[in-house]
């Protein structure tokens, strides 16, 4: 029997911070299910779900994961999924659409931009941001879109919010029956990473 974790980690971006923390979770019988890693300003974030034994405290897990990653300065947050009261998501079939967004730097963007998404139900699956070579800030967003709201009328709503920051605004939809790429976005920019 085993009993299924989502877990949240941080530490400073090290040479061996991977190999410490998948052999904490080997030690204590953790079997990955999914996991998504990324580096920010040299931090090193990693989410992942795993099956560890039932009998495994969650503390333990926890406590032995920031023992190994000690050196690194981990910090180590674990969710029960099964314990979680939260609302579920839309139960509509969703098309999934990519948001891009770009212009000059301003407090407050995303914040808009995330709230008027939530207001029409959309959730967005993936983000990713950074500033191309003059400097520009640059989001793109996945969006799955669920199937009762009007595109069109979405679309003019971003673009209205947009021009009010002097964004360019970009709603493309995802062709489909395609699978969806598993890869995070900032993958799939032509060349693999972020671009000018």
């Amino acid at each position: 029997m085993t009993k299924h974790y989502v877990l949240g980690l941080m530490a400073a971006n090290r040479t061996g911070i991977l190999a410490a923390v998948s052999t904490a979770l080997a030690e204590l019988g953790g079997n990955i299910r999914d996991i998504r890693l990324t580096v920010v300003e040299n931090h090193f974030a990693m989410m992942l779900s795993a099956d560890f034994p039932d009998r495994r405290d969650p503390q333990v897990i926890v406590s032995h994961l920031e023992g190994v990653g000690r050196p690194f300065g981990l910090s180590v947050l674990l969710r029960d999924p099964a314990g979680d009261s939260l609302p579920p998501l839309p139960s509509s079939e969703c098309q999934i659409f990519q948001l891009t967004l770009a212009g000059p730097d301003q407090p407050g963007v995303l914040s808009r931009f995330s709230a008027a998404l939530a207001r029409e139900q959309v959730d967005i699956i993936d983000l990713y941001g950074w500033r191309n070579e003059p400097g520009t800030p640059m989001l793109m967003l996945e969006l799955a879109v669920p199937s009762f709201v009007e595109v069109d009328r979405l679309r003019g709503e971003l673009h209205k919010l947009a021009a009010q920051y002097e964004l360019t605004c970009q709603l493309e939809f995802i062709t489909p029956g395609a699978q969806r790429d598993p890869r995070p976005l900032r993958q799939r920019l032509p060349g693999g990473g972020f671009q000018g």
